[in-house]
């Protein structure tokens, strides 16, 4: 028997038995053993999922997902919680299916029902809820594995998760920009800073903090090589930055995201990186 359950909203939000079913509710995807471990820097292919293994041992592992699902424990869901819903899991042997709620999910209309005697439908009173065809999120109990497309999706699910692609702070923003390789001009302060380079910022942080001074050198002649509109003082060793576009060329290049092809000597920027294992 598969089980389909609900959370309610908030940090002291419940569980609640939705309904049961000897059908599957959600279909386990095709493509689903084309899993790619979870990088922030790495852009799906349409038919890949991102993958966090030991997921039981991540602390954002929900309580729900560590106890023996016996359905008798949770109450029925009632028409007043039906407006507080987060999310949904259906609940499949060892395999959980998790669905964020939207508001585009309830549907508060008329319809007409396109049967071999059609009906009009007035779901105002008893709102309609659509479960999508492909969850977002799937737990392996059996594997130890969280399987999903994309992070924004999954943090009111797994609250904390989002510290795996985070967003750089204001002050973090502040402490980057006063590197001595940056100089902002025109007007470009930190205020303009928009979320797409804050989080590059982070992973610049991380990535400058492996660097030694020398490979930060090499990282700058390097940028300088494939970004010739970005300017760079070389009497004092920094880069003019007046825009977000110049900013993400510079952030693009601490990442090493340009090459160039082996066959037509072509210089091209990587959108999103995967590491090789060798």
């Amino acid at each position: 028997m598969n089980y389909l359950v609900s959370k309610t909203k908030g940090v002291q939000g419940e569980f609640f038995k939705v309904l049961s079913s000897e059908k599957d509710i959600y279909l386990i995807p095709q493509n689903l053993e084309n899993g790619v471990p979870y990088s922030p820097s790495y852009k799906l292919e349409e038919d890949e999922w991102f993958t966090i293994d030991d997921f039981s041992n991540k602390e954002f592992y929900i309580e729900f997902l560590s106890r023996t699902f016996i359905s008798t424990d949770y109450n029925q869901v009632t028409k007043q919680n039906y407006s507080k819903l987060e999310y949904l899991c259906s609940v499949q042997g060892g395999t959980y299916f998790f669905q964020k709620i939207y508001e585009s999910n309830l549907i508060k209309k008329k319809f007409l029902s396109m049967s071999a005697t059609p009906v009009l439908v007035d779901s105002e009173n008893e709102p309609i809820l659509i479960l999508n065809k492909i969850p977002d999120a799937i737990y392996d109990q059996d594997f130890d594995l969280l399987y999903f497309k994309k992070l924004s999706a999954l943090t009111s699910i797994f609250r904390g998760i989002e510290t795996l692609y985070k967003e750089a702070t204001q002050v973090e923003t502040e402490e980057f920009l006063k590197n001595d390789f940056i100089r902002l001009e025109e007007g470009y302060n930190v205020n303009k800073v928009k979320t797409a380079n804050r989080k590059r910022i982070a992973l610049a942080m991380d990535t400058l903090g492996t660097y030694s001074p020398q490979d930060q050198q090499s990282i700058f002649a390097y940028t300088k090589e494939y970004c010739g509109e970005l300017q760079y003082d070389e009497n004092h060793k920094f880069f003019r930055i007046k825009s977000e576009d110049d900013l993400k060329k510079l952030l693009y290049g601490i990442e090493q995201r340009y090459y160039t092809t082996l066959l037509g000597n072509e210089k091209r920027l990587a959108n999103s990186v995967m590491v090789l294992n060798n």
